[in-house]
C-alpha cells in the first residue's frame, strides 16, 4: 500500500537519506549560496545544529578542492558517512553551474531549492545578505524542500540543452521575420501576403527575390520569363501564373521613394542572410536532438499520432527520467496546467476555481500545451474526439487533454510500450489485431525518425524503440522494416 504523508512536496532522494542515516545527527547538510567569486559555504547536522559557521570557498578547482577536504574532515571527526552528506543552494546560474556539477561527478548528491520560497525562509525579511540568504537555504534544505531534478544529469541533460537551445534560436528567427515584414512593408507593401502576392511567405522563392535589390519596382522591370525561371528553380508550383499575379500586384502597390530604397534594401539583405543562418541552425538542432532523444524513454511519446520529435523532447528535457519523477499530481501542477482551487467555510463551503498559477516550469508548460493542440487536431481518433467534446463542453481543452497526455507519457516512458488505442489494450485482444495495428502504425513512426537521419540510433536494440521493434516482432512474428 502506497505511504500517505502530509509533506508531498518532499524531495524522496533527500527523505530516503535521512531514512538510511538512522538518526538526523549522523547527516550533514551543506547549503551553499552561489556567487561569481566566493561562495559561502555552512555546515549543519539534520537537526540544524551549525556544526561549522559560514565561510568562503573559491569558485576555482582548488576552492572545490578545498570544500570538499573540510566536509571530509568534518565527516570522519562526527563518524558521518559519505552516503549521509548532501549539498544544496539555489539554481545554480551559468557561473556556478561547473561547482555544482563537478560536486555530483565526485558522488555528492547536490540539490536545488526555489529562490522564491527559500526567500520566506529567512530570519529577516527586510534585510538581505550572504548569510541570510544562506539561512533560508539550509532551512528549506533540512525541511526536504529541495529538487534533485532527474534532468539535471546524464542524457536528459544533454537533451534539455539542446532543446532550450533550440527555442532561443526559435524566438530569434521569430524578431528577425518581424524585422523582414517592417523592411518589406516599405519596399513593397503586401509581398508576404500570399493571397496578394501569390507567393508563400519565407520560401525559397521569396528569400531569393527579397535578398536580391528588392523592390516592388525592380519585379516590375524584370521580364516575366525571367521571374518565371526564378519561381520554377525555387520550387514555385505555378510560376506563371504567380509571376503574372506578382507583377500586376507590384504595378498597384504605393512604395518608398529612391533615395531611401538602397537604404533599405541593404538592411532587408541582412535580415535575410542572418534568417537564413538561424533556419539552418535549426534544422540542424533538430537532427542533434533527435539523437539522445532516441537514447532516452522519451522517444516512446513520437508513437502518438501528432507528436514529433520536437515537442517529444521539449516534454522530455524538462521531464528527466520518468523513473525517478515525481508522482503525477505534482508533474501537473510543476507544468502549470491545474487551475488554482481556493475554499473555505467548512466542508460545505463552496470551492472557486480560478486561473492557473504562474509559478510552473514555463517551458514545459508550452511543449505540453503545444502537444495537447496537436493531438487534439491531428492525433488518434478518439483523442480527437475528447478534444472536441470538452471545447463544446466549453472546457479548457488544451489544459484538459495536457493533463491526458502527460498520463499517457509517464505511462508510455515506464512500461516501454508505444501508444495503443483503448480497444487494444484489453488482455483477451486477440494477438492477430494488435499485430495489423503495429503494422499500420509501423510506417509512421519510421518516417517520423527517418526525417532527422536517426533511423538506425532509435531503432537499435539497446534503446527504447529498438527493443520495442525487437520484442514485437519476436512476439508476434511480424517483419517491422527499417
Amino acid at each position: 500500500m502506497k505511504k500517505r504523508t502530509i509533506y508531498a512536496n518532499q524531495s524522496q532522494e533527500l527523505l530516503g537519506l535521512f531514512e538510511q542515516a538512522g538518526s538526523s545527527a549522523k547527516v550533514m547538510c551543506v547549503p551553499i549560496d552561489y556567487a561569481k567569486k566566493d561562495h559561502v559555504v555552512m555546515f549543519c547536522n539534520g537537526y540544524g545544529d551549525i556544526v561549522r559557521k559560514p565561510f568562503s570557498v573559491k569558485n576555482s578547482p582548488e576552492g572545490l578542492k578545498y570544500l570538499i577536504d573540510q566536509v571530509t574532515r568534518s565527516c570522519r571527526h562526527r563518524r558521518i558517512r559519505k552516503e549521509n552528506v548532501f549539498f544544496g543552494g539555489e539554481d545554480a546560474n551559468s557561473y556556478a553551474e561547473n561547482f555544482a556539477n563537478a560536486l555530483r561527478s565526485k558522488g555528492w548528491l547536490v540539490a536545488h531549492v526555489n529562490a522564491h520560497d527559500a526567500k520566506k525562509q529567512r530570519q529577516n525579511l527586510q534585510a538581505s545578505t550572504d548569510r541570510l540568504d544562506l539561512m533560508g537555504i539550509a532551512t528549506m534544505l533540512l525541511n526536504r524542500r529541495a529538487n534533485c531534478s532527474p534532468a539535471q544529469t546524464g542524457i536528459y541533460r544533454n537533451l534539455r540543452t539542446l532543446v532550450r537551445h533550440r527555442k532561443k534560436l526559435v524566438v530569434m528567427k521569430t524578431e528577425v521575420r518581424n524585422r523582414v515584414h517592417s523592411v518589406v512593408d516599405r519596399l513593397f507593401p503586401g509581398f508576404l501576403n500570399e493571397k496578394k502576392s501569390g507567393i508563400t511567405p519565407f520560401s525559397n522563392s521569396s528569400l531569393y527575390l527579397m535578398e536580391n535589390s528588392f523592390s516592388a519596382q525592380q519585379i516590375r522591370r524584370r521580364r516575366r520569363s525571367t521571374l518565371c525561371n526564378i519561381l520554377k528553380r525555387y520550387g514555385t508550383a505555378d510560376p506563371e501564373a504567380t509571376a503574372a499575379k506578382l507583377r500586376t500586384y507590384a504595378a498597384q502597390v504605393l512604395t518608398t521613394q529612391n533615395q531611401y530604397a538602397a537604404t533599405l534594401q541593404l538592411s532587408l539583405a541582412h535580415h535575410i542572410k542572418l534568417y537564413r543562418c538561424l533556419l539552418d541552425n535549426t534544422e540542424q538542432l533538430e537532427k542533434e536532438i533527435a539523437l539522445p532523444l532516441a537514447q532516452s524513454q522519451g522517444a516512446l511519446l513520437t508513437s502518438i499520432k501528432g507528436i514529433g520529435i520536437v515537442l517529444a523532447a521539449g516534454v522530455t528535457a524538462e521531464i528527466g527520467s520518468p523513473f525517478e519523477q515525481r508522482p503525477l499530481n505534482n508533474l501537473t501542477s510543476y507544468s502549470g496546467i491545474i487551475p488554482r482551487v481556493k475554499q473555505s467555510g467548512g466542508p460545505n463551503g463552496q470551492a472557486h476555481t480560478g486561473r492557473v498559477s504562474k509559478r510552473c516550469n514555463r517551458l514545459l508548460k508550452d511543449s505540453v500545451v503545444q502537444s495537447a493542440f496537436h493531438i487534439g487536431h491531428f492525433g488518434p481518433k478518439e483523442l480527437v474526439g475528447d478534444y472536441k467534446r470538452r471545447k463544446a463542453a466549453g472546457q479548457h481543452a488544451d489544459f484538459g487533454m495536457g493533463r491526458r497526455f502527460l498520463r499517457m507519457a509517464m505511462s508510455l516512458m515506464k512500461t516501454s510500450q508505444i501508444y495503443l488505442p483503448p480497444h487494444l489494450r484489453n488482455n483477451q485482444v486477440r494477438a492477430q489485431e494488435r499485430a495489423g495495428y503495429y503494422l499500420a502504425a509501423w510506417p509512421q513512426l519510421r518516417d517520423k525518425w527517418h526525417k532527422v537521419d536517426a533511423l538506425k540510433v532509435a531503432f537499435a536494440k539497446h534503446n527504447p524503440l529498438g527493443q520495442w521493434r525487437y520484442s514485437v516482432q519476436e512476439l508476434y512474428g511480424i517483419k517491422l522494416k527499417l
